[in-house]
């Protein structure tokens, strides 16, 4: 329970953060060029930060990492937030853009860190439960907290939202320091060594880093979609915006209802069923990319957001019930690095392409190349044939885990 809950609190502040940075720097008199630097700067640090977090977080107690990481993040809002409340006309773009990256460096710490506790604190069998219901806790805070920091920020000024993100890090922090993992075992190498080990375990596992490598592809089609594209289209009719409000949450709500599915649908193999599911996912896309009706784009948005969360919910219990304990970290960071080293590229290709060649084109590239990249991994034997625990299993887990290879 204090698991969940701190890791709540700390997605609650990562959303209030994300939903009024933009925000606030152009409130601050930045441009939209400004808001979109200080966006990448976060992303950027995540990126390139990820794979040494990983590093860390199979090195030092993850508790420890997980706390410190919010602690730096909740330093970091009440800085900022304070600088913008008392002297708004005193706060430069590069403190924004400071802030962004130290946010990314401290994400890029705490998400493997997280990923290792669940390991620690679960037992094998029961991980996609303890998944599914984490992930549920997580997208209820999803649904709220972006309207309520909208709100807020509306009301008293952005500077007070990124201060109340700031106690959501500090008390998810001082919630952590009452949790007892398991003692983990930490490896006497160098870093380069550790480094190593996890990249040697990640690439002898072909449905590992094959869903990593077509998350390259998929996710930066996804966002690109989604974040750019999407608004795009329908900017262009009438009650647009309105219609984009609803879908949003439609898919929330998706993402909410594939939690309680993955509660009870417990697939023999978690990885196909991962694959089979996300062939869904770019449905929203097509819809956008003919002539978006909003009954038609609510019922995509929610089905495509039920098999996303499955697909995530699915593959997170594949690797922590597959990888070694003493590698999850290294493993997660190098997942996450697959997922976000495309991204910023991804925007600004279909920004420009869309440009010229019109956004439902654009739109039509996403959707088949992120159901492309589904298709190509059902021809990975290893991502067929990948079993997972039985709820009651008996065998040793190592006999377990060498299944996968």
């Amino acid at each position: 329970m204090r698991y969940v809950t701190g890791r709540g609190l700390s997605t609650a502040g990562t959303n209030l953060v994300n939903v009024v940075m933009a925000f606030a720097v152009l409130q601050a008199g930045g441009s939209g060029l400004s808001a979109g630097l200080v966006l990448g700067c976060s992303v950027t640090a995540q990126t390139v930060l990820g794979p040494y977090g990983g590093v860390l977080a199979d090195r030092i107690p993850r508790r420890t990492l997980a706390i410190g990481a919010n602690i730096i993040l909740a330093c970091v809002q009440a800085l900022l937030g304070t600088l913008l409340t008392a002297a708004p006309e005193h706060t430069a773009l590069w403190m924004f853009a400071a802030a962004a990256a130290l946010n990314g460096a401290a994400t890029a710490a705490v998400q493997p860190a997280f990923q290792g506790l669940i390991v620690e604190l679960v037992p094998t069998a029961r991980l996609q439960k303890a998944n599914a219901s984490l992930r549920l806790v997580l997208n209820l805070a999803r649904i709220a907290v972006p309207g309520l920091g909208s709100l807020l920020g509306a009301t008293f000024g952005f500077g007070q939202v990124l201060i109340a993100g700031a106690l959501a890090f500090a008390t998810c922090s001082l919630i952590l320091v009452g949790l007892r993992p398991k003692i983990q075992n930490l490896p006497h190498t160098s870093v380069r060594h550790s480094w190593r080990a996890g990249w040697q375990d990640f690439s002898t596992r072909p449905w590992m880093w094959g869903y990593a490598l077509a998350g390259t592809l998929a996710v930066p089609f996804w966002l690109a979609g989604y974040q750019l594209l999407g608004p795009l289209i329908l900017s262009t009719t009438s009650g647009g915006a309105s219609y984009w409000g609803w879908a949003v949450s439609a898919f929330s709500a998706g993402m909410v209802a594939g939690s309680i599915v993955a509660l009870h649908w417990h697939p023999r193999h978690l990885m196909l069923a991962c694959v089979a599911v996300q062939l869904i996912w770019p449905l929203p896309l097509v819809i956008l990319a003919t002539s978006p009706q909003l009954p038609q784009l609510l019922i995509s948005m929610l089905v495509s957001g039920l098999s996303l969360e499955l697909a995530v919910v699915f593959f997170e219990t594949a690797k922590q019930q597959q990888v070694p304990e003493h590698l999850i970290g290294r493993i997660t960071s190098l997942t996450m690095l697959g997922e976000n080293a495309l991204v910023p590229l991804g925007y600004v290709l279909a920004g420009s392409v869309a440009d010229k060649l019109g956004a439902p084109t654009v739109m039509w590239i996403c959707a088949l190349g992120i159901l492309l990249t589904n298709v190509l991994l059902l021809f990975l034997p290893s991502v067929r044939n990948l079993q997972a625990v039985p709820p009651l299993t008996t065998e040793p887990e190592d006999k377990i885990r060498a299944t996968s290879r």
